[in-house]
């Protein structure tokens, strides 16, 4: 199903937005000096720069300003019926304003021919030139929207397999610990039951993002499990600030941490020790960030697996933020601290 939607998906970039005229302005003129280049009659470079920047600029100006209004219809056409209209747009485009230039210049005696071969020559080499262009350039749209469809596909796939790898000793030690509590405190074991029934529902969702205060509960679901399971060995230590509730996050990018930091840190530990969560907005930006002690004897072959879930979350962060992303890791002799900086999405 999803590889239908994507084959009925134009790949029309958004030439409404200032950022994308401003680039296609500067390829433009970059594209205006690379044909002033080639030598062409008794015409010196600056004119032949002056005249090719003007009717390209004019020309790409109108084009964009016919794809921005006509972007949503396209997008929602197929592939071959998304390009087949946006050439024929543009080259009628190009030809109806090869026209206005050829008899404005003209009437105001800006341009001289010596026949009316010369203006089919001018016609027959512009709409040459501009088949070229925009056929490569419909051709680069294309990749450019699979290229993201893979990333997108990419990330998707890490992100079910990072929700798969929740560990069967969790599950065994979970259901152990429930089976003792039946008998010592049904309610205790009720509650037990439910926390995980929420963790195994969540993982189980192919939702990508959710709000940060979804990935909170299914945190606490988890720590809620754990804590019936080692007791007073672990303790954990909330840092929230309550306006990062509403912001949208990739799932699963704090509780695999907090997995970690007991797992690695706190388990292994016979006094146990403290694990703190903090969440909070700085700058625009959502800051996570999960401590745990580090014991001095502990099995360096236990740290296979955090390795493995740090760089899944890594590689996701980076796919859906790019540079904007933050993943740091600070390995204290006594603490080990994982924190994550993302971008608010407005």
């Amino acid at each position: 199903m999803d590889m239908e939607q994507n084959n009925n998906r134009g790949f029309i970039p958004n030439f409404c937005d200032v950022t994308t005229v401003f680039m296609l302005v500067l390829l433009v003129e970059l594209l205006a000096l690379l044909l002033a280049l080639a030598p062409s009659g008794s015409y010196g470079f600056l004119d032949r720069l002056a005249f090719i920047s003007l009717f390209a600029q004019w020309l790409a100006l109108l084009n964009a300003s016919l794809l921005c209004l006509l972007k949503g219809w396209l997008n929602q056409q197929s592939v071959k019926v998304t390009s087949s209209v946006t050439l024929t747009l543009l080259l009628l485009v190009t030809l109806s304003f090869s026209l206005t230039v050829l008899y404005l210049g003209e009437s105001l005696g800006l341009l001289s021919a010596q026949s009316s071969r010369d203006y089919y020559y001018f016609l027959l080499r512009v709409m040459a030139i501009s088949s070229i262009i925009y056929a490569v350039i419909l051709r680069y749209f294309y990749v450019q929207m699979q290229w993201r469809d893979n990333l997108q596909a990419q990330s998707h796939a890490q992100i079910q397999a990072l929700k798969a790898r929740i560990r069967p000793h969790f599950l065994f030690n979970s259901m152990n610990t429930i089976a003792c509590l039946v008998h010592i405190d049904a309610n205790r074991a009720e509650q037990a039951i439910e926390d995980l029934s929420d963790l195994f529902r969540a993982s189980l969702r192919e939702e990508t993002s959710h709000s940060m205060g979804e990935e909170l509960e299914l945190t606490r679901s988890y720590v809620g499990i754990e804590q019936l399971r080692l007791d007073q060995r672990l303790q954990i230590e909330w840092d929230l600030d309550q306006a990062v509730m509403s912001i949208e996050v990739p799932t699963l990018c704090l509780q695999p941490l907090v997995e970690n930091a007991i797992y690695h840190g706190v388990e292994p530990m016979p006094e146990g020790g403290r694990v703190k969560i903090s969440a909070q907005v700085d700058n625009n930006r959502l800051c996570l960030s999960v401590s745990n002690p580090v014991y001095q004897n502990c099995d360096m072959s236990r740290h296979k697996g955090n390795h493995m879930a740090q760089a899944n979350i890594k590689t996701r962060l980076a796919l859906m933020y790019g540079d904007e992303a933050e993943f740091l890791i600070l390995a204290e002799p006594t603490q080990y601290t994982v924190s994550i900086g993302i971008p608010i999405k407005t």
